[in-house]
């Protein structure tokens, strides 16, 4: 819960040397000691009768306002720690030039407890036609399958047998405000008119174009969702759903898989490209399978899976770097406990069934889609990781994908969420930056 701390202390005047007669400023309170680790907000008087600034030199400090004037209250919202303790300051200027620090000190995160991410989401819905439910999608619909992708994340499975799954430890949670802090009509949720529909996916997510980039907020608060038609132009069936991966930060903590990024903070203005998860509403009404019958469309699992590569997972099958297929049995997404299999080999032997079953007007079920050989010991096993895709269960997360993620939220750039290291100081760059982009996509085969 987030607290206020008022300034009790008298007023307390700096001055700076100055023969003008610009009006003097002082502040009720310089020092703040021992602030909790969770979000806090602190109250400082400032007393002037002229105008005044507020810097903050840590990005975990947010003043209330950047710019005043005559006397007023400054809050300063305390954000998460999740390290050790910390202490930064905010700096108050004065029309003469007195500057006033005010120095905060917070305490560090428990070490025997895990941190609950909470990730807000704004879905940027793209529209030509507010009457088709395709494109103009119900809102209603949009946070029920949130509702279900947080059951996923929570470790709750839908379907029965296989190995347990992992909580997360973490929500994404619908945006209650924008990026100025103004409240959404509708939480988590804006709907855009847009003249070209459907829309290439592969070109929108590589696209320079500012009119693509403009319509994401602050990656450092929210997570970008943007959902629209894909046009279908892959010839290796239709895409579902495409991400952008996140970069990792050089040094103890680096993650393998992961893109280098050339600096420790990455702000929106240093984005060239549109850095999000896209979804294809045209299958924005899918939901699961019944009984043995899968539904390889289902939204639901499409969100979560590319969730799932924005936070930092790879597919759980034989990949090479390029994301092209491998035969190669290698450990290509970098979790020890979801098995490989060569994936050109399993999907020809799908299509067979596909159209053995086509031509027999039924389908292929569960029992026999689902079925994989670990490529390294020869081992069928069924497949029900989120991160597979196909005819899959597609219902759980394991111990190793786990700890990428958590890796991710708290040591990554261009993430919401307190973080450790490097990722939580503020060296702010300027312009745009030339980072490694790298997109990974699922599809829905044609047979």
């Amino acid at each position: 819960m987030k607290k206020i701390i008022s300034a009790l202390l008298l007023s307390v005047p700096l001055f700076m040397g100055s023969c003008s007669d610009d009006p003097e400023i002082s502040v009720s309170q310089t020092e703040f000691h021992n602030v909790e680790c969770r979000e806090t907000a602190l109250s400082v008087n400032i007393k002037t009768s002229g105008v005044w600034t507020a810097t903050s030199l840590n990005k975990w400090l947010v003043p209330s306002a950047v710019k005043g004037e005559n006397d007023a209250e400054l809050i300063i919202k305390v954000l998460d720690n999740v390290a050790e303790e910390r202490t930064g300051k905010v700096v108050v200027r004065g029309v003469d030039g007195t500057l006033i620090n005010i120095h905060v000190n917070q305490q560090g995160y428990p070490i025997d407890q895990e941190y609950t991410y909470e990730l807000p989401v704004i879905f940027h819905v793209l529209y030509k036609s507010r009457s088709d439910r395709k494109q103009f999608v119900d809102y209603s619909r949009i946070v029920k399958i949130l509702e279900n992708v947080n059951n996923l994340y929570d470790g709750i499975t839908v379907h029965e047998g296989g190995d347990q799954s992992v909580n997360m430890n973490l929500q994404f949670v619908l945006a209650k405000t924008d990026e100025e802090g103004n409240p959404l009509q509708l939480p988590g949720v804006e709907y855009i008119k847009w003249d070209e529909m459907p829309i290439d996916c592969e070109q929108f997510m590589a696209s320079r174009d500012q009119k693509n980039l403009d319509i994401l907020w602050d990656h450092n608060r929210y997570i970008n969702v943007v959902l629209y038609n894909f046009a279908d132009t892959d010839g290796n069936g239709t895409i579902l759903g495409i991400s952008h991966m996140p970069y990792t930060i050089a040094g103890p903590n680096a993650l393998p898989g992961l893109g280098k990024a050339p600096t420790n903070y990455i702000s929106k203005e240093n984005l060239s490209y549109p850095h999000c998860v896209s979804i294809n509403t045209l299958f924005a009404y899918e939901d699961k399978g019944t009984g043995d019958k899968p539904n390889s469309s289902d939204i639901t699992v499409t969100l979560a899976h590319e969730l799932g590569h924005y936070l930092g997972l790879h597919h759980a099958f034989d990949e090479a770097e390029n994301g092209s297929l491998s035969t190669d049995c290698i450990d290509s997404d970098y979790c020890k406990d979801t098995p490989s299999y060569n994936r050109n080999a399993y999907m020809q032997e799908l299509l067979y069934m596909m159209q053995q079953a086509a031509q027999m007007g039924t389908y292929v079920p569960y029992s026999k889609g689902a079925v994989r050989i670990d490529c390294n010991t020869a081992e069928e096993f069924m497949s029900y990781n989120i991160m597979d895709y196909e005819i899959t269960y597609a219902d759980r997360f394991t111990a190793d994908q786990r700890k990428r993620i958590r890796n991710v939220l708290t040591y990554s750039p261009l993430m919401p969420g307190p973080k450790k290291g490097a990722a939580g100081t503020r060296a702010i760059v300027h312009g745009k930056l030339d980072l490694p982009v790298k997109t990974v996509k699922c599809y829905l085969t044609n047979p």
